[in-house]
């Protein structure tokens, strides 16, 4: 089982939005944005849903998961891949939402996915291999939004 370390801890913390990649009946991929992304502790990530019953149904078929949380202007995050439990009531249900709502979850919560992270790894972009640094990438990716907000 992969720990989760303090630099992952940090940019969850920052994001909150993850992206849950699942496997449907057919072998196709799916692939949901969760904006309730959050450590649970060093080796669990706990993902509030709210409206994707497609990935709750996958994950009780196929309980096998990835989560990527990237910072869109760094262009660097992290992966995340392990086995996934659904929760969606009882006491386990009760006791995690109380941990979402303590995050700041404000949406209804119809279930809770818990993943054990098995494996860790980090996203870093390709912009990087020329020697860029994070004060530059920064600067491209908001000269770019500035851009683009102009129009």
């Amino acid at each position: 089982m992969a720990s989760i370390n303090e630099e992952m801890k940090t940019l969850v913390s920052q994001e909150r939005l993850g992206f849950l990649a699942t496997t449907c009946s057919d072998g196709s991929p799916n692939l949901s944005p969760k904006g309730l992304t959050f450590i649970l502790d060093d080796q669990h990530l706990i993902i509030g849903e709210i409206r994707s019953p497609a990935s709750v149904a996958n994950l009780r078929e196929r309980p096998i998961a990835e989560v990527n949380v990237v910072n869109p202007v760094l262009r660097k995050g992290f992966r995340f891949k392990g086995p996934c439990v659904v929760h969606d009531e009882g006491p386990e249900f009760e006791h995690l939402s109380s941990f979402l709502r303590e995050q700041g979850a404000r949406s209804t919560i119809r279930s809770i996915i818990v993943m054990r992270v098995e494996k860790a790894a980090p996203i870093i972009s390709p912009v990087y291999d020329t020697g860029a640094t994070e004060a530059e990438v920064r600067q491209q990716w908001l000269d770019r939004i500035n851009r683009a907000n102009k129009k």
